[in-house]
């Protein structure tokens, strides 16, 4: 389906075919998904230090001693396994960490995506609402300019009230104007998350939420160490830093391995099947290789080990304590906008119908064209406060989501 939408160039997106779309070529995932890639490249290849490594080696000699000059070919051909290394074993789990912690950041890397998305998503929707709001004000606002300059040239409207319905449409003007800049802006944004050059319109609408429930705090708080993504990352840091001051400290045990080989010796280069068959010194054994003459080296990783273990973990303890006070910020952000929707709402009800009782009272002669006139900018101000606090709220709860590491591509089909 995503490749006939290309085809076709797109103009019109859901939300959940914007998602599929960043999930194909969205350039930011491409990025963290070869970089998951390459830490599982680098976790194979530590597990390839296991096996047997052949070497070949030939070396030419040539010998003068008492004027006499004597030359001859050497070749070794060998196999060498390793029975006990530290850092073989300390590479592969460290390597393994770090593929795991890979893993972690291609996942918070997803749903920070997800999270961009869905915001600059949001904005679109919210820029075209108050660019159709706006255009709608323009209409009314000139068709009530028009009115009371007939009225003025009669001389049942003062120049004071012409002004102001001027003044209303001019403002109606702008507010399109800068609607049309954050519409541009919002596009723009939305098109390099999602590595498209055509313009997107968005198809879903805002809804609002009906009654809604916050959890305690502190209930989210308790799980938060394992939900957060930064949290789990600097985790597996602080694993990593471990794994590392084990290893310096047991690099003073000795590296064991098992040789197999041959070795031949010919004054010429001439190949001889039966002569390098006859003449061949097999080679093997154990070999047993003691750091003793490595023992500064030793000494000064394991104390820079050690140090970096004390710094991964203020680095966790920081990353706690940051990602605790987002989602207490968060948490009180959402609340903030779902009461703010709740008051807009209200507020639009109320303003919607204190403009038709002021349309009716003004057709009458009840009230002034002033008044009407407050009465249609407070409804158009109305409008405005409830579409993007809409807007807002949806925002905020996909921040929240993505603090408690709820914005994933699953979650989101």
């Amino acid at each position: 389906m995503i490749p006939l939408l290309l085809f076709l160039q797109i103009d019109s997106l859901s939300l959940n075919e914007a998602i599929d779309i960043a999930f194909s070529q969205s350039p930011t995932y491409y990025e963290s998904k070869i970089a998951l890639d390459q830490s599982r490249i680098l976790f194979y290849q530590s597990l390839s230090n296991l096996l047997p490594t052949v070497s070949v080696t030939a070396d030419y000699t040539k010998s003068e001693y008492s004027g006499v000059t004597t030359s001859g070919y050497t070749g070794f051909a060998s196999l060498t396994v390793p029975l006990f290394d530290v850092d073989v074993i300390s590479s592969i789990l460290i390597a393994g960490r770090q593929a795991k912690g890979t893993t972690i950041q291609h996942k918070a890397n997803i749903s920070y995506l997800i999270l961009q998305l869905k915001t600059a998503y949001y904005s679109l929707i919210n820029t075209q609402n108050l660019l159709a709001s706006s255009e709608i004000t323009i209409e009314r606002a000139q068709e009530n300019l028009k009115l009371v300059e007939t009225k003025y040239e009669l001389g049942s409207a003062s120049r004071f009230e012409m002004l102001q319905a001027e003044v209303f449409y001019l403002r109606s003007l702008q507010d399109r104007t800068r609607a049309k800049t954050q519409k541009i802006s919002a596009q723009e944004q939305l098109k390099s998350i999602l590595g498209l050059r055509n313009d997107i319109y968005p198809t879903d609408t805002l809804i609002a939420p009906d009654n809604t429930e916050f959890p305690p705090l502190d209930s989210l708080i308790s799980i938060l160490q394992e939900v957060n993504y930064n949290i789990q990352i600097a985790q597996e840091m602080r694993n990593i830093a471990k794994l590392e001051l084990v290893s310096s400290y047991l690099a003073l045990l000795p590296k064991v391995s098992f040789f197999y080989g041959y070795s031949v010796t010919s004054d010429s280069l001439i190949f001889d099947f039966e002569y390098y068959r006859d003449n061949a010194v097999k080679n093997y054994g154990i070999s047993v290789s003691f750091p003793i003459f490595e023992i500064k080296s030793v000494i000064f990783n394991y104390l820079n080990a050690r140090k970096d273990l004390q710094l991964k973990e203020f680095e966790k303890q920081r990353t706690t304590l940051e990602a605790e006070k987002s989602l207490r910020t968060t948490y009180y952000t959402l609340q903030e906008s779902y009461d703010n929707l709740h008051f807009a709402k209200k507020s639009l009800e109320a303003a919607s119908e204190a403009a038709t009782i002021a349309k009716e009272q003004y057709a009458l002669g009840i009230i002034s064209f002033l008044d009407f006139l407050d009465a249609e900018e407070g409804l158009y101000e109305a409008k405005v406060s409830y579409t993007s606090a809409l807007s807002d709220f949806h925002i905020q709860r996909a921040n929240f989501s993505y603090v408690l590491g709820a914005l994933t591509f699953s979650k989101e089909k």
